[in-house]
Protein backbone atom coordinates (compact mmCIF):
# COMPACT_ATOMS: atom_id res chain seq x y z
CA UNK A 1 0.00 0.00 0.00
CA UNK A 2 0.98 3.96 -0.41
CA UNK A 3 1.59 6.10 2.47
CA UNK A 4 -2.04 6.95 3.19
CA UNK A 5 -2.24 10.41 2.66
CA UNK A 6 -0.38 10.70 -0.76
CA UNK A 7 -3.36 11.08 -2.69
CA UNK A 8 -2.44 8.47 -4.90
CA UNK A 9 -3.99 4.85 -6.21
CA UNK A 10 -2.93 2.15 -3.61
CA UNK A 11 -0.49 -0.30 -5.89
CA UNK A 12 -2.72 -3.69 -5.46
CA UNK A 13 -5.21 -1.26 -7.88
CA UNK A 14 -2.30 -0.63 -10.52
CA UNK A 15 -2.04 -2.62 -13.26
CA UNK A 16 1.81 -3.01 -14.72
CA UNK A 17 2.81 -1.35 -17.58
CA UNK A 18 4.56 -3.42 -20.74
CA UNK A 19 8.10 -1.69 -21.49
CA UNK A 20 9.02 -2.46 -25.18
CA UNK A 21 11.75 -1.09 -27.15
CA UNK A 22 10.82 -1.38 -30.35
CA UNK A 23 13.64 -0.77 -33.91
CA UNK A 24 11.72 0.42 -36.38
CA UNK A 25 13.79 -0.76 -39.09
CA UNK A 26 12.44 -4.04 -39.05
CA UNK A 27 8.71 -5.93 -38.36
CA UNK A 28 7.22 -4.47 -35.28
CA UNK A 29 7.07 -7.23 -32.76
CA UNK A 30 4.71 -6.14 -29.79
CA UNK A 31 5.25 -6.87 -26.22
CA UNK A 32 2.95 -9.75 -24.14
CA UNK A 33 -0.12 -9.12 -22.89
CA UNK A 34 1.68 -9.87 -18.75
CA UNK A 35 4.57 -10.15 -17.16
CA UNK A 36 6.82 -13.19 -16.71
CA UNK A 37 4.79 -13.63 -13.17
CA UNK A 38 2.00 -13.95 -15.52
CA UNK A 39 0.00 -10.51 -14.56
CA UNK A 40 -1.59 -8.78 -16.57
CA UNK A 41 -0.56 -5.84 -18.43
CA UNK A 42 -3.00 -2.67 -18.36
CA UNK A 43 -1.18 -1.11 -21.09
CA UNK A 44 2.34 -0.65 -23.02
CA UNK A 45 5.24 1.85 -22.92
CA UNK A 46 6.89 1.57 -26.56
CA UNK A 47 10.08 2.80 -26.11
CA UNK A 48 10.67 3.62 -30.35
CA UNK A 49 14.38 3.35 -31.96
CA UNK A 50 15.32 3.74 -35.75
CA UNK A 51 18.86 2.35 -36.20
CA UNK A 52 19.39 1.83 -33.16
CA UNK A 53 18.58 5.21 -31.90
CA UNK A 54 16.14 6.36 -29.42
CA UNK A 55 13.40 8.75 -31.07
CA UNK A 56 10.91 8.59 -27.42
CA UNK A 57 8.33 6.56 -26.56
CA UNK A 58 4.14 6.02 -27.09
CA UNK A 59 1.79 4.95 -25.01
CA UNK A 60 -0.79 2.04 -26.36
CA UNK A 61 -3.57 0.27 -24.54
CA UNK A 62 -4.31 -3.12 -24.01
CA UNK A 63 -6.53 -4.90 -26.40
CA UNK A 64 -8.82 -7.74 -26.25
CA UNK A 65 -6.41 -9.49 -28.46
CA UNK A 66 -3.31 -8.16 -26.44
CA UNK A 67 -1.22 -6.07 -27.84
CA UNK A 68 -0.60 -6.11 -32.00
CA UNK A 69 2.18 -4.77 -34.03
CA UNK A 70 -0.40 -3.02 -36.36
CA UNK A 71 -1.90 -1.23 -32.54
CA UNK A 72 1.91 -0.35 -31.25
CA UNK A 73 2.55 0.94 -35.07
CA UNK A 74 -0.23 3.61 -34.63
CA UNK A 75 0.58 4.66 -31.22
CA UNK A 76 4.39 5.47 -32.31
CA UNK A 77 2.97 6.95 -35.55
CA UNK A 78 0.77 9.17 -33.41
CA UNK A 79 3.27 10.12 -30.82
CA UNK A 80 6.44 10.46 -33.04
CA UNK A 81 5.91 10.99 -36.21
CA UNK A 82 8.05 13.99 -36.55
CA UNK A 83 10.78 12.58 -34.98
CA UNK A 84 10.61 9.33 -37.36
CA UNK A 85 10.48 11.91 -40.91
CA UNK A 86 13.03 14.02 -39.10
CA UNK A 87 15.39 11.09 -38.50
CA UNK A 88 15.25 9.61 -41.97
CA UNK A 89 15.48 12.78 -43.01
CA UNK A 90 19.27 13.42 -41.54
CA UNK A 91 20.30 10.54 -42.51
CA UNK A 92 19.33 11.10 -46.41
CA UNK A 93 16.24 8.90 -46.37
CA UNK A 94 12.85 9.23 -47.73
CA UNK A 95 10.16 10.43 -45.72
CA UNK A 96 7.30 8.24 -45.02
CA UNK A 97 3.57 9.14 -44.22
CA UNK A 98 2.35 6.56 -42.33
CA UNK A 99 3.58 3.61 -39.95
CA UNK A 100 2.73 0.11 -40.24
CA UNK A 101 3.38 -3.09 -38.68
CA UNK A 102 6.05 -3.74 -41.79
CA UNK A 103 8.56 -0.83 -39.87
CA UNK A 104 10.22 0.96 -42.46
CA UNK A 105 12.18 -0.48 -45.00
CA UNK A 106 15.99 -1.30 -43.45
CA UNK A 107 19.14 1.08 -44.93
CA UNK A 108 22.30 -0.80 -44.69
CA UNK A 109 24.78 1.67 -43.11
CA UNK A 110 22.65 4.60 -41.91
CA UNK A 111 24.43 8.16 -41.51
CA UNK A 112 23.69 8.49 -38.16
CA UNK A 113 25.90 5.33 -37.22
CA UNK A 114 28.89 6.81 -38.78
CA UNK A 115 30.68 8.12 -36.28
CA UNK A 116 30.00 4.43 -34.30
CA UNK A 117 31.93 3.16 -37.27
CA UNK A 118 34.34 5.08 -37.27
CA UNK A 119 34.99 4.41 -33.76
CA UNK A 120 34.81 0.68 -34.28
CA UNK A 121 37.33 0.98 -36.54
CA UNK A 122 40.24 1.99 -34.86
CA UNK A 123 39.02 1.48 -31.24
CA UNK A 124 40.70 3.54 -28.59
CA UNK A 125 41.32 1.00 -25.31
CA UNK A 126 38.50 2.40 -22.53
CA UNK A 127 37.64 1.80 -18.46
CA UNK A 128 34.33 0.56 -17.71
CA UNK A 129 33.37 1.82 -14.00
CA UNK A 130 30.41 0.14 -11.68
CA UNK A 131 30.53 1.55 -8.23
CA UNK A 132 28.46 -0.03 -5.52
CA UNK A 133 27.73 -1.09 -1.57
CA UNK A 134 26.31 -4.01 -0.64
CA UNK A 135 24.48 -4.71 -3.66
CA UNK A 136 25.97 -8.24 -5.04
CA UNK A 137 22.57 -9.53 -7.13
CA UNK A 138 22.47 -6.09 -9.30
CA UNK A 139 26.28 -6.18 -9.53
CA UNK A 140 26.19 -9.16 -11.06
CA UNK A 141 23.39 -8.41 -13.54
CA UNK A 142 24.86 -5.37 -14.97
CA UNK A 143 28.39 -6.86 -15.01
CA UNK A 144 26.54 -9.84 -17.13
CA UNK A 145 25.41 -7.16 -19.55
CA UNK A 146 29.08 -5.51 -19.70
CA UNK A 147 30.43 -8.61 -21.01
CA UNK A 148 28.05 -8.44 -23.71
CA UNK A 149 29.81 -5.34 -25.25
CA UNK A 150 30.28 -4.86 -29.04
CA UNK A 151 33.44 -3.26 -28.28
CA UNK A 152 36.54 -5.25 -28.66
CA UNK A 153 39.03 -3.53 -26.08
CA UNK A 154 38.41 -2.45 -22.58
CA UNK A 155 38.34 -3.56 -19.14
CA UNK A 156 36.24 -3.55 -16.01
CA UNK A 157 36.04 -2.02 -12.75
CA UNK A 158 34.22 -2.55 -9.71
CA UNK A 159 35.03 -0.15 -7.12
CA UNK A 160 33.03 -1.95 -3.99
CA UNK A 161 32.30 -0.08 -0.71
CA UNK A 162 30.61 -2.64 1.13
CA UNK A 163 32.21 -3.50 4.35
CA UNK A 164 31.61 -7.00 4.01
CA UNK A 165 33.26 -9.71 1.39
CA UNK A 166 30.30 -11.29 -0.98
CA UNK A 167 30.42 -8.84 -3.70
CA UNK A 168 34.13 -9.37 -4.40
CA UNK A 169 33.51 -12.96 -4.08
CA UNK A 170 31.04 -13.19 -6.35
CA UNK A 171 33.34 -10.85 -9.37
CA UNK A 172 35.85 -13.33 -8.34
CA UNK A 173 33.63 -16.36 -9.18
CA UNK A 174 31.65 -15.14 -12.01
CA UNK A 175 33.32 -12.73 -13.36
CA UNK A 176 37.63 -13.23 -13.33
CA UNK A 177 38.62 -11.13 -15.84
CA UNK A 178 36.70 -8.01 -13.86
CA UNK A 179 39.07 -5.91 -11.41
CA UNK A 180 37.43 -5.32 -7.90
CA UNK A 181 38.71 -2.83 -6.00
CA UNK A 182 37.96 -2.25 -2.24
CA UNK A 183 37.12 0.95 -0.66
CA UNK A 184 38.01 1.78 3.08
CA UNK A 185 35.45 3.96 3.21
CA UNK A 186 33.71 7.18 1.89
CA UNK A 187 30.67 6.65 -0.60
CA UNK A 188 30.33 7.00 -4.24
CA UNK A 189 32.46 10.30 -5.00
CA UNK A 190 35.33 8.49 -3.38
CA UNK A 191 34.02 5.42 -5.44
CA UNK A 192 33.84 7.81 -8.46
CA UNK A 193 37.48 9.10 -7.84
CA UNK A 194 39.38 6.04 -6.81
CA UNK A 195 37.91 5.09 -10.57
CA UNK A 196 39.59 8.07 -12.20
CA UNK A 197 42.85 7.00 -10.32
CA UNK A 198 42.77 3.20 -11.16
CA UNK A 199 41.85 3.04 -14.42
CA UNK A 200 44.14 2.29 -17.20
CA UNK A 201 42.37 4.42 -20.30
CA UNK A 202 41.82 8.12 -20.93
CA UNK A 203 38.14 7.39 -21.77
CA UNK A 204 36.69 6.35 -18.87
CA UNK A 205 32.54 5.01 -18.67
CA UNK A 206 30.45 5.13 -15.50
CA UNK A 207 27.43 3.23 -15.48
CA UNK A 208 25.23 2.46 -11.60
CA UNK A 209 25.00 -0.58 -10.52
CA UNK A 210 21.20 -0.91 -10.75
CA UNK A 211 21.20 -0.74 -14.64
CA UNK A 212 21.98 -2.77 -17.45
CA UNK A 213 23.90 -1.28 -20.57
CA UNK A 214 22.69 -2.29 -24.13
CA UNK A 215 25.11 -4.49 -26.05
CA UNK A 216 26.86 -1.18 -28.19
CA UNK A 217 26.54 1.20 -25.05
CA UNK A 218 30.33 1.70 -24.73
CA UNK A 219 30.89 2.24 -28.30
CA UNK A 220 27.79 4.67 -28.23
CA UNK A 221 29.32 6.67 -25.72
CA UNK A 222 32.59 6.76 -27.20
CA UNK A 223 31.31 8.07 -31.05
CA UNK A 224 29.40 11.05 -28.26
CA UNK A 225 32.86 11.85 -27.01
CA UNK A 226 34.82 11.84 -30.99
CA UNK A 227 31.38 14.46 -32.07
CA UNK A 228 34.21 17.49 -30.87
CA UNK A 229 37.80 17.15 -28.76
CA UNK A 230 36.30 19.85 -26.33
CA UNK A 231 33.47 17.73 -25.28
CA UNK A 232 34.60 16.01 -21.87
CA UNK A 233 31.67 14.24 -21.03
CA UNK A 234 29.01 12.08 -22.94
CA UNK A 235 25.61 11.12 -21.26
CA UNK A 236 23.34 8.30 -22.51
CA UNK A 237 19.22 7.43 -22.52
CA UNK A 238 18.24 5.79 -19.78
CA UNK A 239 15.06 3.47 -20.56
CA UNK A 240 13.26 1.61 -17.32
CA UNK A 241 13.64 -1.87 -16.59
CA UNK A 242 10.28 -2.56 -15.71
CA UNK A 243 7.05 -0.35 -14.73
CA UNK A 244 6.10 -3.06 -12.55
CA UNK A 245 4.35 -0.70 -9.61
CA UNK A 246 2.60 2.62 -9.15
CA UNK A 247 5.90 4.05 -7.92
CA UNK A 248 8.09 3.66 -10.86
CA UNK A 249 5.56 5.19 -12.67
CA UNK A 250 5.88 8.11 -10.43
CA UNK A 251 9.48 8.14 -11.07
CA UNK A 252 9.07 8.25 -14.67
CA UNK A 253 6.72 11.37 -14.04
CA UNK A 254 9.28 13.76 -11.88
CA UNK A 255 11.18 13.25 -14.76
CA UNK A 256 13.61 10.57 -14.19
CA UNK A 257 17.09 11.14 -16.16
CA UNK A 258 16.94 13.03 -18.56
CA UNK A 259 14.71 15.11 -21.09
CA UNK A 260 13.81 13.70 -24.46
CA UNK A 261 15.58 11.64 -26.58
CA UNK A 262 17.04 14.36 -29.09
CA UNK A 263 21.48 14.53 -29.32
CA UNK A 264 22.67 17.75 -27.94
CA UNK A 265 26.02 19.20 -27.26
CA UNK A 266 26.25 21.57 -24.57
CA UNK A 267 28.50 24.88 -23.99
CA UNK A 268 28.36 27.96 -22.26
CA UNK A 269 29.45 29.68 -25.47
CA UNK A 270 26.73 28.60 -27.95
CA UNK A 271 23.90 28.40 -25.17
CA UNK A 272 20.92 30.51 -26.50
CA UNK A 273 19.57 33.41 -24.95
CA UNK A 274 17.39 32.97 -21.85
CA UNK A 275 18.87 29.74 -21.58
CA UNK A 276 19.04 28.19 -17.91
CA UNK A 277 22.72 26.48 -18.48
CA UNK A 278 25.05 25.95 -17.04
CA UNK A 279 22.68 25.66 -13.99
CA UNK A 280 19.86 23.65 -15.18
CA UNK A 281 21.64 20.44 -16.31
CA UNK A 282 18.34 18.05 -17.10
CA UNK A 283 19.04 18.63 -20.45
CA UNK A 284 22.51 17.58 -20.03
CA UNK A 285 21.91 13.73 -18.73
CA UNK A 286 22.70 12.15 -15.49
CA UNK A 287 25.54 9.62 -13.69
CA UNK A 288 23.34 6.54 -13.94
CA UNK A 289 25.46 6.57 -17.71
CA UNK A 290 28.43 9.20 -18.54
CA UNK A 291 31.37 8.30 -19.95
CA UNK A 292 34.45 10.99 -19.54
CA UNK A 293 37.63 11.73 -21.12
CA UNK A 294 40.17 11.39 -18.20
CA UNK A 295 42.35 14.02 -18.62
CA UNK A 296 39.50 16.29 -18.33
CA UNK A 297 37.61 14.55 -15.28
CA UNK A 298 41.42 15.18 -13.49
CA UNK A 299 41.19 18.80 -14.73
CA UNK A 300 38.16 20.04 -12.77
CA UNK A 301 39.30 18.11 -9.75
CA UNK A 302 37.14 15.29 -10.54
CA UNK A 303 33.94 14.99 -8.35
CA UNK A 304 33.10 16.69 -5.49
CA UNK A 305 33.92 14.91 -1.98
CA UNK A 306 31.40 17.47 -0.20
CA UNK A 307 28.68 15.34 -2.01
CA UNK A 308 29.87 12.29 -0.89
CA UNK A 309 26.39 11.59 1.10
CA UNK A 310 24.51 14.41 -0.52
CA UNK A 311 24.32 13.04 -4.53
CA UNK A 312 24.14 15.53 -7.36
CA UNK A 313 27.98 15.11 -7.96
CA UNK A 314 27.00 14.02 -11.16
CA UNK A 315 25.52 17.56 -12.27
CA UNK A 316 28.28 19.39 -10.32
CA UNK A 317 30.81 18.39 -12.62
CA UNK A 318 28.97 18.80 -15.50
CA UNK A 319 28.62 22.31 -14.29
CA UNK A 320 32.20 22.66 -13.42
CA UNK A 321 33.24 21.13 -17.15
CA UNK A 322 31.31 24.01 -19.20
CA UNK A 323 32.37 26.87 -16.45
CA UNK A 324 36.41 25.18 -17.10
CA UNK A 325 35.25 26.13 -21.35
CA UNK A 326 34.47 22.49 -21.59
CA UNK A 327 31.48 20.94 -23.97
CA UNK A 328 29.19 18.20 -22.70
CA UNK A 329 26.88 16.16 -24.77
CA UNK A 330 23.48 14.27 -24.12
CA UNK A 331 24.07 11.01 -26.88
CA UNK A 332 21.09 8.94 -26.45
CA UNK A 333 22.41 6.10 -28.76
CA UNK A 334 24.17 4.84 -25.49
CA UNK A 335 20.81 3.14 -23.77
CA UNK A 336 20.64 1.99 -20.59
CA UNK A 337 18.02 -0.38 -18.66
CA UNK A 338 17.32 1.15 -15.22
CA UNK A 339 15.52 -0.63 -12.42
CA UNK A 340 13.75 2.11 -10.54
CA UNK A 341 12.51 2.07 -6.82
CA UNK A 342 9.53 -0.38 -6.80
CA UNK A 343 7.71 0.70 -3.31
CA UNK A 344 6.32 4.16 -2.23
CA UNK A 345 8.78 4.62 0.60
CA UNK A 346 11.81 4.23 -1.12
CA UNK A 347 10.78 6.45 -3.94
CA UNK A 348 9.58 9.02 -1.29
CA UNK A 349 13.19 8.87 0.33
CA UNK A 350 14.61 9.49 -3.24
CA UNK A 351 12.37 12.06 -3.93
CA UNK A 352 13.71 14.16 -0.77
CA UNK A 353 17.55 13.12 -1.33
CA UNK A 354 17.50 14.01 -4.77
CA UNK A 355 16.15 17.24 -3.70
CA UNK A 356 18.40 17.75 -1.13
CA UNK A 357 21.16 17.33 -3.21
CA UNK A 358 19.88 19.60 -6.07
CA UNK A 359 19.72 22.22 -3.29
CA UNK A 360 23.68 21.54 -2.22
CA UNK A 361 24.49 21.55 -6.05
CA UNK A 362 23.06 24.73 -6.74
CA UNK A 363 24.50 26.31 -3.54
CA UNK A 364 27.68 24.56 -4.41
CA UNK A 365 27.60 26.70 -7.93
CA UNK A 366 27.57 29.69 -6.02
CA UNK A 367 29.95 29.23 -3.25
CA UNK A 368 32.67 27.61 -6.01
CA UNK A 369 32.06 30.37 -8.45
CA UNK A 370 30.85 33.70 -6.97
CA UNK A 371 32.04 35.32 -9.81
CA UNK A 372 28.86 33.66 -11.65
CA UNK A 373 26.58 35.26 -8.92
CA UNK A 374 24.70 38.36 -11.40
CA UNK A 375 24.44 35.52 -14.05
CA UNK A 376 22.39 32.78 -11.51
CA UNK A 377 20.39 35.29 -9.56
CA UNK A 378 18.64 35.76 -13.43
CA UNK A 379 18.62 32.14 -14.32
CA UNK A 380 18.17 29.82 -11.49
CA UNK A 381 14.46 31.33 -10.59
CA UNK A 382 13.02 30.77 -14.13
CA UNK A 383 14.33 27.28 -13.33
CA UNK A 384 13.01 26.95 -10.14
CA UNK A 385 9.16 27.88 -11.52
CA UNK A 386 9.57 25.62 -14.32
CA UNK A 387 10.63 22.69 -11.48
CA UNK A 388 7.87 23.47 -9.14
CA UNK A 389 5.08 24.44 -11.09
CA UNK A 390 2.31 22.87 -11.59
CA UNK A 391 1.64 24.34 -14.80
CA UNK A 392 5.03 24.10 -16.16
CA UNK A 393 5.39 21.63 -19.06
CA UNK A 394 7.65 19.78 -16.75
CA UNK A 395 4.76 19.19 -14.89
CA UNK A 396 1.35 19.69 -16.25
CA UNK A 397 1.82 15.63 -18.12
CA UNK A 398 1.65 14.08 -14.47
CA UNK A 399 -1.25 11.82 -13.60
CA UNK A 400 -3.98 12.44 -11.14
CA UNK A 401 -2.69 10.18 -8.94
CA UNK A 402 0.62 11.31 -8.94
CA UNK A 403 1.92 12.30 -5.08
CA UNK A 404 0.61 15.91 -4.16
CA UNK A 405 3.02 15.35 -0.87
CA UNK A 406 5.97 15.43 -3.60
CA UNK A 407 6.03 18.88 -4.22
CA UNK A 408 6.34 19.82 -0.33
CA UNK A 409 9.14 17.25 -0.07
CA UNK A 410 10.81 18.46 -2.66
CA UNK A 411 11.00 22.37 -1.21
CA UNK A 412 11.61 21.66 2.34
CA UNK A 413 14.51 19.09 1.11
CA UNK A 414 15.67 21.82 -1.86
CA UNK A 415 16.00 24.60 1.16
CA UNK A 416 18.26 22.03 3.54
CA UNK A 417 20.86 21.49 0.56
CA UNK A 418 23.19 24.67 1.46
CA UNK A 419 23.55 23.46 4.90
CA UNK A 420 23.89 19.75 4.23
CA UNK A 421 26.48 21.05 1.21
CA UNK A 422 28.80 23.14 4.31
CA UNK A 423 28.33 19.91 6.53
CA UNK A 424 29.70 18.18 3.62
CA UNK A 425 32.60 20.10 2.98
CA UNK A 426 33.68 19.87 6.33
CA UNK A 427 33.37 16.40 6.53
CA UNK A 428 35.74 16.06 3.54
CA UNK A 429 38.36 18.60 5.03
CA UNK A 430 38.21 16.21 7.97
CA UNK A 431 41.06 13.82 8.88
CA UNK A 432 39.26 10.77 8.08
CA UNK A 433 38.75 11.68 4.46
CA UNK A 434 41.88 13.59 3.86
CA UNK A 435 43.78 10.07 4.58
CA UNK A 436 41.25 8.01 3.01
CA UNK A 437 42.02 10.38 -0.42
CA UNK A 438 45.05 10.53 -0.49
CA UNK A 439 45.91 6.62 -0.81
CA UNK A 440 44.85 7.39 -4.48
CA UNK A 441 44.70 10.31 -5.82
CA UNK A 442 45.42 14.02 -4.54
CA UNK A 443 42.71 15.77 -6.08
CA UNK A 444 42.50 19.43 -5.52
CA UNK A 445 39.53 20.09 -3.71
Amino acid sequence: MLTPGTGAKDEAAFAPIAVAEVELSAPISPPTASNPEGAAYGSARLFARLHGRPLGSAETPVGPQGFTAQACAQAIWAALGAEINGHLQADGLPAITQLTAAGIPPCAEPACQALRRQVLADPPFASVVVCTKDRPAVVDRVLRSIAKLDYPDYETIVIDGSPGRETEELVRANHPTVRHVRLSGGGVVVGRNRALAEAKAELLAYVDDDAVVDRDWLSEHIAGLYQDPNIACSTGYAIPFELATQSQVFFEELGAFVEGAQPRTIAIKTRPSGSLLPYATGRIGSGVSMAWRASALRAIGGFDLALDRLGAEDISAFYDALCAGYAVSFWPGAVVHHEHRRDYPALRSQVRSYARGLGAYLFRCLFTHPARIPDFLIRVPLGLIYTFSPNSIRNNKRSSSFPPEFAAIQRRALLSGPWAYLKGRRLARSKAYRELVEEFAPFPR
